[in-house]
């Protein structure tokens, strides 16, 4: 009886442990997705310029480039998933204080969520590393799908929530909320499973980046990987919408054709990891990832009628395989827990700094310019970069971390 008892506390445990990581995953991109097709909206009420909306999306970059190399450190002392509801508490604050007033309130709130999801991006590999060793593949596609079903789901409702009288697009960005509530409730119902075994459920991670893993060509490839795939998506996020209004589309439309876009990642980020996890070599798989975004970026640049919904696919699919193939880089070239959230923290806080220059940094261009070409030409270098770190990011080789070296198997 006990040990039916035990079994089933178990299986009760392991679900909301899956739930948690589901709906932590949806937080880690509806925040942001959601701002892009409202900026016309509140640059109009705000009276805001290019390169301060820019600055909205380019802030939560930069919190995760400065805090992801705190998060080990901060995990190691209160287990990953107390650290994970604490970050949830922080996010949901962060997501409805800013659009309570202006400027000000609207920049704070968006550090402040930032900070939040940084803690998110660090430990989620490391989290399905340590608890499900033997469905890496499985659970990172899960996690990977969740964040971008909800992702694109943002995108896409966010005009109609906005349009509707009585919500406007304050409570449009309000709303994601209510995905960081529900997370944190999961994570508070598993505080008995977390208490259970003492220090064992506490997930640890040793120690912050260490100065040998500076030193380690992989780690570079792996964390130039990471923070070309992110300048990518997150200047779309930004700006795609203001690229198709140029192209004829309306708010409302191109807040379909984001969602579309992100469409394009929904199988791939499910089908992605797990063929990576099956390949010997991922060499193959970061190299194309890089194509399908120059492919698909160069068909945006040159259509301007409905068949953009055909690169607006390719260019998400490549996005979905190239995400999903940079979280499994941290677990394949690596052989522990520690190394993984070490790999993980590095890659995160060095290659979101440089994601951070893509929102601010195109969008000051174009304005200057008075058109997109040129900002949609930055975007399709950094998509053969992708293709030419994904050959080496991919080689099946694993880094050993340790405070002297770093040397490659």
């Amino acid at each position: 009886m006990n040990r039916l008892r035990t079994n089933k506390q178990q299986r009760y445990y392991t679900i909301l442990l899956i739930l948690a990581i589901i709906f932590i995953a949806a937080t880690l991109r509806s925040p942001l997705t959601s701002v892009g097709p409202l900026i016309p909206f509140f640059r109009e009420e705000l009276d805001v310029s290019n390169a301060l909306i820019g600055l909205v999306n380019t802030l939560p970059l930069i919190a995760f480039g400065v805090f992801s190399s705190l998060v080990p450190k901060i995990s190691s002392k209160f287990g990953m998933e107390l650290t994970l509801l604490a970050a949830m508490c922080m996010l949901a604050v962060g997501i409805f204080i800013r659009a309570l007033s202006g400027v000000p309130l609207l920049l704070f709130g968006t550090l402040l969520l930032g900070m939040a999801i940084a803690f998110g991006n660090v430990l989620m590999p490391g989290l399905i590393k340590s608890t499900f060793p033997y469905q890496i593949g499985l659970m990172t596609g899960i996690y990977s799908v969740s964040m971008n079903i909800f992702g694109a789901l943002a995108s896409g409702i966010a005009v109609p929530i906005a349009s509707v009288p009585s919500f406007g697009w304050r409570n449009a960005m309000q709303i994601w909320s209510i995905l960081s509530i529900i997370a944190i409730i999961i994570l508070v119902l598993r505080i008995p499973a977390m208490r259970a075994s003492g220090k064992k459920t506490f997930v640890q991670v040793e120690i912050s980046p260490s100065r040998g893993i500076f030193r380690s060509k992989i780690a570079w490839a792996v964390t130039l990987f990471m923070g070309l795939q992110s300048f990518i998506p997150y200047s779309l996020f930004t700006w795609l919408p203001d690229i198709l209004m140029t192209k004829g589309f309306d708010e409302s439309e191109a807040g379909w054709l984001i969602a579309i876009y992100q469409v394009g990642l929904m199988p791939t980020t499910f089908l992605a990891p797990i063929i990576a996890g099956r390949m010997k070599s991922q060499r193959l798989i970061g190299c194309l990832a890089g194509l399908l975004f120059f492919f698909g970026l160069l068909g945006v640049s040159l259509i301007s009628s409905s068949l953009i919904i055909v690169p607006l696919i390719i260019t998400g699919i490549g996005a979905g395989t190239a995400f999903s193939v940079a979280m499994m880089f941290f677990v394949l070239r690596t052989n522990t827990v520690s190394e993984s959230s070490q790999l993980s923290s590095m890659a995160q806080s060095v290659g979101y700094l440089l994601a951070s220059l893509g929102p601010l940094l195109l969008g000051t261009i174009a304005e200057q310019t008075n058109g997109w070409t040129i900002p949609l030409l930055i975007l399709m270098t950094a998509a053969l970069c992708i293709a030419f770190l994904g050959t080496i990011a991919g080689k099946n080789q694993k880094i050993f971390v340790d405070t002297e070296n770093v040397k490659s198997e």
